[in-house]
């Protein structure tokens, strides 16, 4: 591996090393005013053309050009395009300044010649303006028909690899799943500009997460005022679940705000069955469960241009959730004639609270016209996390009779806190031939969980001595890192190299777990433009998975006195290489082939006992995996009216297990379809309607066996008030067909599983868009990425 490395490096440099020149400039108004955003189309002697935008103070650039005759544009709302022609032989510095338009027009409407799907050589960018789904929707509807992206129940994840994390302009928003369906769900579709997919993220990005990152990119125009939107949503499962919220901007001269307030509340009633076949008996268990929530999450960013090359922010994103469920568990015990022997039954209550707050400092310093830039970051992170589970268990006869002295009654608590602290700086230099970004972090982290548990005794509840514990866990971690990335005719190459250092100090009652490990972690992208249609990639990278704190923390919630899940304090983190090679056509037919490894893997086991009867779930660090995908993204347009975009996913896992009690080895195929279609349904383009459909076939996740799913939504939409108003009906899983089906064997015991989440579900959501719609949202980005994923 590393003779390979350095044979890359050493055949770039050679690359970098021909002549290339740069050509920029910066544009001002009449009144010498920078001009951001201002779009220029660079021409040259056979017709080429390339595009770039001005920064937000007016600078351009173009790099690795060569010697010629070229003609440039100029172009910007309410300014004259202004056309250049020139020789270029050497580096050169053309200032430009445009004049004000005699007339502002009132509307204008700006059609995008955007391909709807971008492959670049580090991701998959999806052209938010190009594509019909995008109007009068949500971010999180919109991103449902990404291809590759499955929302399931809130959760987001990628087609045959797992769960994402989301970021918003580079930025990762830090939420729970419900807190994070809200906020997405309060951000409109007019505001997102692109959604990029980065399944193997470039050395710049923390190593942290073995499936990648989805960003999304908001849009930049440049005219002051305020604008806002406000939205409700009802949505109808079981039970009724509404929220509500807004966001706010307000831009004037050099001062920017952003703010959004967001709230859910509303129950669901999730059903879960699990038959485990002993060999002497077969217990059957229903858990019938209604929970509750209410989800608060508010947001707030200020930004001042303190000067041309220097911008200082500061943010502050705070959320609570309240949550408490009512169940009923019950578990029939068949013997092997299959009649029943006997019945428990639990009644349980269990209540969590916890909160967060999450504090950035933000400075952003250009060093020089070519764009060469620093930013530092500093974050605070604080989560707060107070769980209590009730349960009672009374044990009956085949006739129904209580069996005498069965009944009885417990409590489990726990208490978590999360501390840390990050210092994060990036620079950015490019230079005539090739492009450098460096960058430090420091992060320090302390988590601390208190666990007990209780026995109800006459009137009070005593504890139970033996499973009290106190968990304090440490981890600090010290990473650097270099990209390099160069352009050479129809080649591009990006390299880089991320190294962490990590100390980890935890305990555990009387146990003890320190380590201390240091890890690089390669990435390589290449890619090859054969012609205007068609666009070669491979990328290599490797990551490391550290598991959340919730899996750490060794808290045990109980279903009944057989049946718990616990977490473990000493669960290490697994690490992935990954691999793709890729092929873009037109930008209509996108196929990739991608490879991924996973070392010392970790994912809860429900371990069984066929003498005691005891079930509990923990994770364990067990698997070695390898998974292959073959995946063709294919877009359509039949007719003008009519947009469908089609992912079809063919995949091989093969996973084995390093511990007794589960099978040594598991593999086999899966495969996946969805097809998304968006029709418009009149002239004037405000009334719409989507058709989407997805199947899985069963295949292996792990050493589980996955049973088939699939799922139909039908929505439509209408937009009033110079559509600024927006009205959503739709239905999700309207078949009632997204059940989650498996089966394992541990312990030589089989073990089935059918669970249903009341996705079926009917949504009305209102939309109000108010205010000046062109207001700048100024880029910015948390350096505690990586800690704060984990606290989910």
């Amino acid at each position: 591996m590393h003779k390979i490395i350095f044979s890359i490096l050493i055949l770039f440099v050679c690359l970098s090393s021909e002549a290339q020149i740069k050509f920029s400039g910066r544009i001002t108004d009449q009144q010498s005013r920078n001009i951001p955003l201002v779009n220029l189309k660079l021409i040259d002697e056979k017709n080429n053309v390339r595009y770039t935008q001005t920064d937000s103070l007016g600078f351009y650039a173009y790099y690795n050009l060569k010697s010629g005759q070229y003609s440039v544009d100029f172009t910007s709302i309410n300014f004259e395009t202004e056309r250049r022609k020139f020789s270029l032989k050497l580096d050169t510095i053309m200032n430009i300044r445009l004049r004000n338009t005699s007339h502002k027009l009132a509307d204008v409407e700006i059609s995008s010649k955007k391909p709807l799907i971008e492959r670049k050589i580090d991701r998959t960018v999806f052209n938010v303006e190009s594509s019909v789904s995008a109007i009068g929707t949500d971010a999180l509807e919109l991103l449902a028909k990404v291809p590759g992206v499955r929302v399931l129940n809130g959760r987001i994840s990628l087609i045959g690899k797992g769960v994402v994390n989301v970021m918003v302009n580079d930025k990762l928003i830090q939420l729970t799943d419900d807190e994070l369906s809200t906020y997405l769900m309060s951000l409109s579709s007019d505001q997102i500009s692109k959604i990029e997919v980065i399944t193997n993220p470039p050395a710049k990005y923390d190593a942290q997460g073995n499936n990648g990152l989805i960003n999304f990119v908001i849009k930049k125009v440049n005219t002051s005022g305020f604008k806002g939107a406000v939205n409700a949503v009802l949505t109808q499962a079981t039970y009724l679940t509404a929220s509500t919220g807004g966001n706010f901007s307000y831009q004037k001269d050099k001062i920017t705000i952003n703010t959004s307030f967001n709230i859910r509340k509303g129950s669901l009633v999730p059903f879960e069955q699990t038959n485990i076949f002993y060999q002497n008996q077969t217990w059957n268990t229903v858990n019938k469960d209604r929970n509750f929530r209410t989800v608060p999450s508010v947001q707030l960013s200020i930004d001042d241009q303190l000067s041309k090359k220097t911008l200082l922010g500061i943010s502050y994103n705070g959320g609570l959730t309240n949550f408490h469920s009512e169940e009923n568990i019950k578990t029939a015990i068949y013997n092997q004639a299959g009649r029943i022997d006997s019945v428990l039954n639990s009644d349980a209550a269990a209540k969590i609270r916890s909160d967060f707050s999450a504090a950035n400092v933000f400075l952003k310093h250009l060093i020089d016209s070519t764009g060469k830039q620093i930013i530092l970051n500093g974050d605070w992170f604080g989560y707060h996390e107070n769980r209590s589970r009730f349960f009672n268990n009374t044990s009956y006869l085949e006739q129904g009779n209580v069996i005498p002295n069965s009944f009885a009654e417990y409590l489990s608590a726990s208490k978590q806190i999360i501390n840390f602290f990050t210092v994060k700086v990036d620079a950015d230099l490019p230079f005539k031939t090739f492009k450098i970004s460096m960058g430090a972090k420091i992060s320090f982290i302390n988590n601390q969980s208190d666990v007990a548990f209780f026995n109800k005794e006459n009137n009070g509840y005593e504890p139970d001595i033996s499973q009290v514990n106190n968990f304090n866990y440490k981890e600090n971690t010290q990473a650097l890192y270099l990209d390099w990335n160069k352009r050479s005719h129809a080649w591009e190459f990006k390299v880089g190299l991320r190294g962490e250092y990590t100390q980890v100090n935890g305990t555990s009652i009387n146990e003890g777990n320190q380590n201390r490990y240091f890890q690089l972690f390669p990435t390589a992208f290449i890619s090859y433009k054969l012609n205007e249609q068609s666009v070669f990639s491979i990328h290599y990278g490797r990551r490391i998975n550290r598991p959340a704190y919730r899996k750490l923390n060794p808290f045990r919630w109980y279903s009944n006195q057989f049946a718990y899940a616990e977490g473990n304090p000493f669960l290490n983190p697994s690490f992935n290489h990954n691999m793709e090679f890729s092929h873009s056509y037109k930008n209509k037919l996108i196929s990739a082939f991608s490879f991924s490894k996973t070392l010392n893997g970790f994912n809860d086991i429900n371990f069984v006992d066929e003498f005691s009867n005891i079930q509990f779930s923990k994770p364990i660090n067990f698997i070695t995996g390898n998974n292959y995908q073959l995946s063709n993204t294919v877009i359509i347009n039949p007719f003008k009216v009519w947009q469908s975009i089609n992912q079809i996913d063919v995949f091989y896992n093969a996973a084995k297990s390093n511990i007794m009690q589960t099978v040594h080895n598991l593999n086999g195929f899966g495969a996946y379809f969805s097809t998304s279609n968006q029709l418009i349904l009149n002239k004037p383009k405000t009334v719409f309607a989507d058709v989407n459909f997805w199947y899985q076939l069963p295949t292996v996740d792990g050493l589980n066996n996955n049973k088939s799913q699939y799922n139909l939504d039908l929505g439509i939409k209408a937009l009033f008030l110079n559509k600024k108003l927006q009205l959503a009906i739709s239905s999700s899983d309207l078949l009632r067909s997204n059940q989650y089906r498996f089966t394992s064997l541990i312990n030589n015991i089989k073990q089935e599983y059918k669970n249903y989440y009341d996705a079926k579900q009917l949504r009305i959501t209102v939309r109000y868009n108010f205010g000046n719609d062109k207001i700048k949202q100024l880029d910015r980005k948390a350096g505690n990425d990586e800690e704060r994923k984990r606290s989910n």
